[in-house]
């Protein structure tokens, strides 16, 4: 019993940082979970091909919130965290004024999209399979966006338990639970893209409830909280482009079947990306708390302790992935095996590096450089489609998880030096800290 109180009270004497996170990991994997529950689903009740689309609307949806909630989302992160605007209750109008923005970016969205949406399936994608998908998508945008708006100001408050259960896990209950309700009343493959899209809109009903309903009487300029989004729009939206380039031209370049096993790889390695994501999930707002009370030393302090973090629980994953990879590509189907597991080592790999390189992203963002973020993103992302380009033509999907790489290599690299040549904090685990301690 003494044992056991010790373990208890040791727990209990854990930074809040290292509990946090460890909150966060927990609905993290379960999350995960659930969304590989449903690529299983998908990819054997409705084959590879119908995967194909389903991955291509999803990600189509993911770039569509991304440019059209102007980076409001990632600003509205950022002013949340720093006490001077947010403590218990908003100090200013910032959020009102991001909720009118957004409610007209997303409305045009909407329509841009339901217009274009034969254009898109069948000039760019060569499928009119995929009309009915984007017309759905065209139907949700709007609470696509707002829960994005609101899941990072329940980030920026710090509420990490509400953060990843609307972020990670319902979601994905949802999905599996609305697939199998239209699955039983007799819909076809698109029921997957609705089953998605429901899921989203039922929980941005819930969220509200969790907005803000005081209202501040200090003027937050839209100039100022566009002076901050603008930035974090361009690097965020890059940063996706350059990480998804790959699936939008295998939708343009090969068949649906080879975007469906493509994806379910690359989702598949993305597992690897659990510790860096429930890690900076608790981080961001440390590190822009830190900054606002400028403390650069701790910031470096606290960034140290996240990689190493990151790195310990990430390589284990990335082994576990190369060395069982047909069996876990087995899941999805047999069709999925043979071509994709090249494809999964090589994007592992990527998503190995991205882990030594640390939480660098998040430092630049937190810290007033999202212009120089947004740079290096543009240079990745230029990179990353002309290498898809070439390397797809030659070698198919392979080639489009060796592009992937690439660019994401080199955008880790140019982050690292930047933010140990202006602040001296070295993101990177520092393995010869191993032997010199």
């Amino acid at each position: 019993m003494a044992n056991l109180s010790g373990l208890f009270k040791n727990i209990n004497n854990l930074p809040p940082r290292v509990v946090n996170s460890g909150r966060v990991f927990m609905l993290r994997v379960f999350g995960m979970a659930l969304s590989y529950a449903a690529i299983i689903y998908i990819s054997n009740v409705y084959g590879a091909e119908a995967f194909g689309r389903y991955s291509l609307s999803v990600t189509l949806w993911q770039l569509l919130i991304l440019i059209f909630s102007l980076g409001i989302p990632q600003a509205i992160l950022k002013i949340t965290a720093d006490k001077n605007n947010y403590e218990k209750a908003p100090k200013s109008n910032y959020l009102s004024k991001a909720a009118k923005t957004l409610l007209v970016s997303a409305s045009g969205c909407s329509l841009a999209l339901f217009f274009l949406k034969e254009w898109l399936a069948i000039s760019v994608f060569n499928d009119p399979k995929l009309i009915f998908y984007f017309k759905y998508i065209s139907l949700f945008i709007i609470l696509g966006i707002f829960h994005s708006f609101l899941t990072e100001f329940l980030r920026g408050k710090q509420d990490f338990i509400k953060y990843g259960l609307f972020v990670y896990v319902l979601p994905y209950l949802l999905l599996l639970a609305f697939m199998y309700l239209f699955k039983t009343s007799g819909f076809q493959e698109n029921g997957t893209i609705l089953s998605f899209l429901m899921a989203f809109g039922l929980l941005v009903i819930i969220l509200l409830f969790y907005f803000p309903r005081s209202r501040a009487q200090k003027d937050y300029p839209y100039k100022k909280l566009f002076a901050l989004s603008f930035p974090m729009l361009f690097s965020a939206a890059f940063m996706f482009i350059s990480n998804w380039t790959d699936i939008f031209m295998l939708g343009a370049m090969v068949s649906k079947k080879d975007v469906g096993i493509y994806n379910a790889a690359y989702k598949l390695a993305t597992i690897a990306l659990i510790i860096i994501n429930a890690v900076n999930t608790v981080l961001a707002p440390k590190i822009s708390e830190l900054y606002g009370k400028n403390q650069v030393g701790q910031i470096a302090n606290e960034v140290q302790k996240g990689t190493r973090l990151i790195v310990i629980f990430t390589i284990p994953i990335v082994g576990v992935l190369i060395f069982f990879r047909k069996s876990l590509l087995g899941f999805f189907g047999g069709e999925f095996v043979d071509s994709g597991q090249e494809v999964l080592i090589v994007v592992s790999l990527g998503l190995l590096f991205n882990a030594l390189s640390g939480s660098v992203g998040q430092v630049l963002n937190m810290t007033q450089h999202q212009k120089e973020l947004r740079n290096f993103t543009i240079i990745s992302a230029i990179g990353n489609a002309l290498l898809n380009y070439f390397l797809i033509k030659s070698f198919g999907i392979i080639g489009a998880a060796v592009a992937s790489l690439m660019s994401n290599m080199l955008l880790n690299i140019l982050c690292v030096i930047f933010v140990y040549k202006k602040y001296k904090i070295l993101t990177i685990y520092r393995f010869w800290r191993i032997y010199g301690n």
